[in-house]
């Protein structure tokens, strides 16, 4: 079995799973598909029904004098994304935006690279690996100085993260972590407890360093089996969690298969309406009477502001695009940057069918500190054993996107032994890239440029964490399997010593991937205030990853979680809506 083989049955379930639309056995969870009519109007226009758009709607839908419009460029779930265990077929699919980075000087090769984001209703949420997390406190701290507002302290958001959380895990519910977590929210979370991972746990003890019930404000380095968005045998997106109860809710309308390609101001600078795309192919005019929100991620959100006049006057310039606020609009993009380690462990054993309704690995969390006096982790490790050679094969090319070549190699050392999968996160980078207009067509993707590693002290931390964790091989759980680092055979490594410095960085950028957690193009502070509001003109707020103005040390997406319920409080409050 190769990489081809794999990557050709992978294409095969993707076509059998999109035949399965035709049934729309999902259907029923979601609202229904609105047909717009140009002049219409709504109170409030949510740009991307994803991660964030979805909680927003569902809370001012209940209001009972709102009216709420969604323009989701994606479709409804389907069978598939509803499924937890299936979640490796969704990438480059329908579902993903399928964007790509332009050429990155710093990486090694300096391929174009493949980005998934979230094209339908729940966005990333209703795509990616169901992890969750949130960043440690000092991350909220900078924000609160930053923006001059100390709602932004983890300490004052976490009302907000309680509200959402339904914790169903019962080592949470029966110990002292669960003051830190909610049990009545909407959003259903779970860890598995097998003993899959308890001989890692074992080796991360001999080395030192904690393992935890909990990853908290109080236990902050360690690691720990992962928190997951899944419950009841379903995938807890905010579209299924939050949104899907509202589907008959007349205050609700959502457009499918439907581009926003342009907010329309008025000579005050007030939003007006917005310019959209139907399905059809018909340009569409809906105009607003309280405000637009812009929830379309970090990159389509820069995108759209840009296409409107929104963002910096040479760039906009350039494109011929009228100027009405001169903001830096899709810069400060970031990211974590990943490096992929493979571990030969254990030999190969029986593994029962895969329950489609759970994930199909068992994912374990490490927040790590080379220096345990330090306030936050140096890297964060999302790692999980994979039993056979389909889905290790699937994993390392199809998902992290590494070279063929390079996985057929890593296969063929493994031969029939198990894999230990690791994804190593450099935490809190110091580079920075940016979001460009390619052209002025709203239906042509954004230039992306990450510049991984263009801040050169990223490369060296990076490569330090790599040898601080590959420690692990080391321990007794490892010596007794004889387990080792499975070198990928990079031509550019060749002729250097392993374990050498020089070694681990030409390693970092030989097998480079990304978990996709990007953030800042539109960040508080500079694009939007403290309440979100976009600066320079008025009735549009942005309220997705893009306003994170600096990265958080955890999966964004349960802090994209709190920056819509933070928005929901904040519009309860500027318009006098009955609480929630």
């Amino acid at each position: 079995m190769d990489v081809a083989s794999v990557l050709s049955n992978v294409a095969k379930k993707q076509n059998i799973l999109k035949l399965l639309t035709v049934l729309q056995l999902t259907a029923y969870l979601w609202p229904p598909d609105a047909t717009l009519k140009d002049g219409e109007s709504a109170d409030f226009i949510i740009i991307g029904g994803g991660t964030a758009g979805s909680i927003i709607a569902s809370y001012l839908v209940k209001h009972k004098n709102i009216s709420v419009i969604v323009i989701e460029a994606g479709g409804m779930g389907e069978f598939e994304t509803q499924q937890p265990g299936l979640y490796p077929f969704l990438a480059k699919t329908e579902y993903d935006w399928k964007f790509t980075t332009e050429p990155d000087v710093t990486m090694k090769p300096p391929n174009k690279r493949i980005i998934q984001q979230g094209k339908v209703l729940g966005g990333c949420s209703q795509i990616g690996f169901a992890g969750y997390g949130i960043g440690h406190p000092k991350d909220y701290a900078k924000w609160a100085a930053i923006t001059n507002d100390s709602s932004w302290t983890l300490e004052n958001l976490y009302p907000l993260i309680k509200r959402t959380e339904k914790v169903t895990d019962k080592t949470i519910l029966n110990s002292p972590d669960v003051v830190f977590h909610g049990t009545e929210g909407k959003l259903r979370l779970k860890k598995y407890h097998s003993g899959i991972n308890d001989g890692f746990f074992e080796a991360y003890k001999e080395m030192g360093i904690d393992v935890l019930n909990d990853i908290n404000s109080n236990h902050t380095f360690g690691y720990t089996n992962s928190f997951n968005t899944i419950g009841d045998g379903n995938r807890q997106s905010t579209a299924y969690s939050f949104l899907s109860p509202e589907r008959e809710n007349p205050n609700l309308k959502v457009a499918y298969h439907s581009l926003a390609t342009k907010i329309i101001f008025d000579v005050n600078k007030r939003a007006v309406a917005v310019r959209v795309l139907t399905k059809d192919k018909k340009y569409i005019t809906i105009y607003v009477k309280k405000e637009v929100i812009v929830t379309a991620g970090a990159f389509k959100s820069p995108q759209l502001l840009m296409l409107s006049g929104i963002g910096p006057r040479y760039h906009l310039e350039s494109k011929r695009i009228k100027v009405i606020s001169d903001l830096p609009v899709g810069q400060n993009l970031q990211d974590q940057p990943s490096t992929v380690m493979v571990y030969k462990m254990g030999p190969k054993r029986p593994v029962p069918p895969q329950n489609p309704h759970e994930l199909p690995t068992q994912l374990m969390e490490g927040r790590v500190a080379i220096d345990k006096c330090q306030n936050r982790a140096d890297y964060l490790i999302r790692s999980s054993l994979f039993l056979t050679n389909l889905s290790f094969l699937q994993a390392c090319s199809f998902i992290f996107n590494i070279r063929n070549e390079v996985c057929d190699r890593l296969q063929k050392a493994l031969s029939q032994r198990q894999a230990h999968l690791v994804t190593h996160l450099l935490l809190y980078p110091g580079s920075r890239g940016e979001v460009l207009l390619r052209s002025t067509n709203p239906e042509e993707n954004p230039i992306i440029k990450p510049r991984y590693y263009s801040n050169p002290r990223d490369l060296e931390r990076h490569a330090e964490y790599l040898e601080h964790y590959n420690r692990i091989v080391n321990t007794s759980y490892f010596r007794r399997l004889d387990a080792e680092l499975v070198d990928p055979g990079l031509e550019r490594c060749k002729g250097l010593k392993k374990g050498s410095n020089a070694y681990w960085k030409c390693y970092v950028l030989g097998m480079a991937s990304t978990l996709h957690n990007y953030v800042g193009t539109c960040a508080m502070g500079s694009v939007v205030d403290s309440e979100l509001r976009l600066i320079g003109v008025k009735r549009v707020r942005v309220a997705d990853a893009s306003v994170m103005p600096e990265i958080v040390g955890a999966t964004v997406q349960g802090t994209v979680y709190i920056i819509a319920q933070k928005l929901v409080d904040i519009l309860f409050k500027e318009y006098n809506l009955s609480t929630h």
